[in-house]
């Protein structure tokens, strides 16, 4: 999620890249949506180290806090649907984070919680927290989705 001061300065290359990512995705959902659980790079149009990450799972009743520093997460929901609860890192208290896998580890209390279903997409930035897998207020789904990779680093909190 993208929330700034208006005043804040615009990062052309960060925005033009997340814009390609999320155009790929629009373009190419239903060839996504075909491939098998697992890591799958994508083509260098979007940047180079882009990759999707492919997940099937039924909703959970207590996932972990996470975020990730080094990639911006594109989620994009195939089948199911499921809610995410998410926060500002800055208001959850850091817990491990493993550089091999990305993964960041929090605890706190989340201040958005929001249901995604196919056809949406949600963009996470690093300083964006996230619970997933969650059942929506419909009742526990069983959740076929993508997670859209894209590097980070190269712009690390510059938005």
């Amino acid at each position: 999620m993208i929330l700034k001061p208006l005043k804040s300065e615009f990062n052309k290359d960060f925005h033009d890249r997340i814009w390609k990512a999320k155009n790929y995705v629009r373009e190419h959902y239903e060839d996504l949506k075909k491939l098998s659980v697992g890591q799958h790079k994508l083509d260098k149009e979007i940047c180079e180290g882009a990759y999707i990450n492919i997940a099937e799972y039924d909703n959970k009743d207590n996932p972990p806090w996470e975020s990730h520093l080094e990639f911006v997460d594109i989620q994009i929901i195939f089948e199911g649907a499921e809610d995410y609860i998410i926060a500002n890192t800055s208001e959850l208290k850091p817990k491990e984070y493993d550089k091999a896998t990305d993964y960041h580890n929090w605890e706190g209390e989340g201040t958005v919680r929001l249901t995604l279903t196919p056809g949406n997409i949600l963009i996470l930035l690093p300083y964006d927290a996230h619970r997933v897998g969650l059942a929506p207020k419909t009742g526990k789904t069983h959740v076929k989705k993508g997670i859209v990779k894209v590097p980070y680093k190269a712009w690390f909190f510059i938005l």
